[in-house]
């Protein structure tokens, strides 16, 4: 039976990114706190999955133990191209998921972020094979794919997987038209195809939520009564044949923002796509890094270097102009906060950006932090303590 998509909420929540304690560990309370308010303003999607740490079994106590089972949708998804060797490994990661997660079903199950090189581990392992006997023996009740691909991508995957009942596709106002994403038209292919979409990185893993100045000026005289949020998620909910909008919430107020927009949700208006068109405009000329933080790249590098942590603190530095804050931002972020190794330490090997869904170029990046950030370090010692 095909997924009814309307009875799921056009506001779904993404579950990558919990954290609520300084150390950005997951604090199980506040997260069932923010699980409360979301459900109790209508929402009733999840998004986690296998490879996201400790996501699973925070929904577990925030919500699968909190509510009753046929309140709320999870999704959840197997991945091939790491950790993954073959069948036995896929059934792992499946057995896992149930249990991290305390049910005996997920309500969609999908492979996760196919495209690019990624694809081929998928088609190595027969993955949809697996995936679709999920289905058949009753652990989940819908399946499909999310994919960061091109379009010409995206049609072979729906070929190669007609049973697919949904796709999960990356749709922000930043990579709309762009010639590295084009999700214009691989959200054209899916509608030419009937499949139902679910966004993901609506808010560019929260850079949208605070672009330039320049943006926030257009955004400011064009959707005045709008956060800078809530406008890249309406701008993504009005895309055609989207069916829920996924958001990385990790505060009560991001879910009261967010659950506000979509209380009575009404798409763009021609104003307000028009300022949505000014500012994309804008957004192309600020030279920011699209990383949305999702750490595909870390999983493959050998020198265990906080990569994402390094693209946040040079879009610092691109938003802000300022290298001595930005040097701050690069120690706290990589070092300090997540033990990670600094970019000064990267063997150039070039792994993480086969690895990257965004198509980064995270070796000239470095270059940039070595050569407009990394001088200023002793300088932000001693002039910021």
């Amino acid at each position: 039976m095909a997924i009814d998509t309307s009875k799921i909420s056009p506001l779904g929540f993404g579950c990558m990114r919990f954290t609520g304690r300084e150390d950005n560990t997951i604090d199980f309370e506040y997260t069932g706190k923010m699980v409360d308010a979301y459900m109790e303003a209508g929402g009733n999607y999840f998004d986690t999955a296998w490879a996201y740490p400790n996501s699973e079994v925070a929904l577990r106590e925030a919500l699968v133990k909190r509510h009753p089972r046929d309140s709320f949708y999870i999704a959840t998804k197997c991945v091939a191209w790491t950790h993954c060797n073959g069948p036995e490994d896929l059934e792992k990661q499946l057995q896992e998921s149930l249990a991290n997660l305390g049910v005996d079903y997920v309500d969609v199950y999908l492979m996760h972020n196919l495209g690019g090189n990624r694809t081929a581990a998928f088609e190595k392992y027969d993955v949809w094979e697996f995936v679709k006997g999920v289905k058949e023996r009753g652990l989940a009740k819908h399946i499909g794919f999310s994919a960061h691909c091109t379009p010409e991508e995206l049609e072979q995957f729906i070929a190669q997987y007609p049973e697919a009942e949904l796709v999960q596709l990356q749709v922000n106002y930043l990579d709309w038209d762009s010639p590295s994403f084009l999700e214009r038209e691989c959200v054209e292919v899916a509608n030419a195809h009937g499949k139902p979409i679910v966004v993901m990185e609506p808010v560019k893993g929260g850079l949208l939520a605070n672009p330039p100045q320049a943006v926030k000026d257009i955004l400011d005289e064009g959707m005045p009564n709008d956060s800078y949020a809530t406008a890249a998620l309406r701008f993504s909910a009005s895309a055609p044949g989207v069916f829920t909008t996924l958001s990385g919430m990790n505060t009560i107020e991001q879910v009261q923002d967010n659950c506000a927009a979509f209380a009575d949700f009404k798409p763009l208006t021609a104003d307000e796509q028009d300022a949505i068109k000014r500012a994309q405009e804008a957004m192309a000329q600020s030279g920011i890094v699209p990383c949305t933080g999702c750490d595909y790249c870390a999983k493959v590098c050998p020198q265990g270097i906080g990569i994402s942590g390094a693209m946040t603190a040079l879009n610092y530095y691109i938003n802000f102009g300022d290298p001595y804050a930005a040097s701050y931002q690069l120690g706290f972020v990589v070092r300090f906060n997540a033990g990670k190794k600094m970019p000064s330490e990267c063997i150039r090997c070039g792994k993480c950006e086969e690895a990257c869904p965004q198509g980064i170029k995270i070796l000239d990046c470095f270059d940039r932090i070595a050569n407009e950030i990394a001088p200023f370090t002793r300088k932000t010692v001693l002039m910021k303590p």
